[in-house]
């Protein structure tokens, strides 16, 4: 018997993807062109999924995918040691992630 998801486990699920996107970029799993990818891909899935149900639990993904497409297509400077931009991008991947992650597990426990 096959099940299907509802909009919410959907939208859930593609926060994960997007959690798990930005992790893979900031572990140095991914490059800059992989998150770019990705970060894509996520704003489509996106623009499909969101309705009123899903909408309120979307705000932070979508500012999560925002800011890996930022991230992604920033200017490389001649040297990496001192790309302090750099930085304060991986930092706003690192909070959203963390705020992502935090309202996907509410998410969980309003639902049970």
């Amino acid at each position: 018997m096959q099940q299907h998801l509802t909009r919410i486990e959907q939208a859930n699920l593609i926060a994960g993807h997007a959690v798990s996107y930005a992790t893979a970029y900031l572990d140095g799993r991914h490059t800059a062109q992989q998150l770019g990818d990705n970060a894509d891909r996520l704003f489509i899935d996106l623009l499909v999924i969101e309705n009123a149900e899903t909408s309120t639990f979307l705000i932070p993904v979508k500012l999560l995918a925002i800011a890996m497409m930022r991230t992604a297509r920033r200017t490389i400077p001649a040297s990496l040691e001192t790309d302090e931009r750099a930085e304060r991008w991986h930092a706003v991947l690192a909070a959203l992630v963390e705020l992502v992650f935090n309202e996907s597990r509410q998410l969980n426990k309003d639902r049970t």
